[in-house]
């Protein structure tokens, strides 16, 4: 079933079979069909978890014209009993950077019961520009309890909201007991703000790095060089190339993202 007709699409929305209107909702979206939103909006209260969490998906694409409908029609998912749905309703708000929503993620961060969740509200809040997040981030960070992946989305997001006037915090930081993945995340999070020897500091640990570390580290500086304005992260970093090419060898699956990193 492909490429079918916007119209057809559109009807799989109104019909009660959940094949067809997931069907419809990665259709929609590849498409990228806006008018399709309001559509979309009533599979919001579906009874089923899936068609739930991929309606609130879509409307993070599609929702972009309708903002001020989409977002309050978002916002009743942050409760819903999946965390599926609301790791997806959470993304799809800062996809729309709907920043009523800034207060309730803040919560959801501290408080909800899934890592899936909070990972998802430190990425977004990263989103929505608000640097008063940075205080619930900064205890999301640091805090012993909390799911290392969580820790890792609330560094990168200080990162993104932070200015050059956190620079000593973050050194204090990466001087204290952290899992090493956050400490990787934290020197990314330094380097965007400022501190262009920590690129050198990233690089080196990759070239140390264990599979599974090159991959979060690899991920780390795509992320960085995806982002405007784009940094020159081989000239903070003259080993970069080398030591990229020999995480290709090394790892073969990584080839062609260690690659991308150095095009231009």
């Amino acid at each position: 079933m492909n490429n079918l007709k916007t119209e057809t699409l559109l009807d799989y929305c109104d019909s009660d079979d959940y094949a067809l209107q997931t069907e419809a909702l990665i259709q929609l979206v590849d498409a990228e069909v806006y008018a399709a939103a309001p559509k979309i909006l009533r599979l919001l209260n579906s009874p089923d978890e899936l068609i739930r969490s991929h309606a609130a998906e879509a409307l993070g694409y599609l929702g972009s014209e309708e903002v001020e409908t989409v977002g309050p029609a978002l916002m009743p998912l942050l409760k819903d009993t999946e965390k599926l749905v609301r790791s997806e309703a959470v993304e799809a708000l800062g996809e729309l950077d709907y920043t009523p929503a800034i207060a309730p993620i803040e919560h959801i961060l501290r408080n909800d019961p899934s890592a899936l969740v909070r990972a998802s509200a430190a990425e977004t809040l990263g989103y929505l520009g608000e640097p008063k997040s940075i205080k619930i981030l900064d205890i999301s960070l640091l805090d012993p309890n909390e799911d290392e992946a969580v820790r890792c989305y609330a560094a990168n997001a200080i990162g993104i909201l932070g200015t050059s006037q956190l620079l000593p915090k973050l050194e204090k930081y990466l001087n204290s007991e952290l899992p090493l993945s956050v400490k990787a995340e934290l020197l990314g999070a330094r380097y965007w703000l400022g501190a262009k020897e920590d690129m050198a500091k990233l690089v080196d640990l990759l070239d140390r790095a264990d599979e599974d570390f090159a991959q979060h580290i690899l991920t780390i500086l795509t992320d960085l060089k995806e982002r405007e304005p784009t940094p020159n992260l081989a000239k903070d970093a003259p080993e970069l190339g080398k030591i990229l090419s020999a995480i290709a060898l090394r790892f073969p699956l990584m080839r062609y993202q260690a690659e991308s990193i150095l095009k231009d």
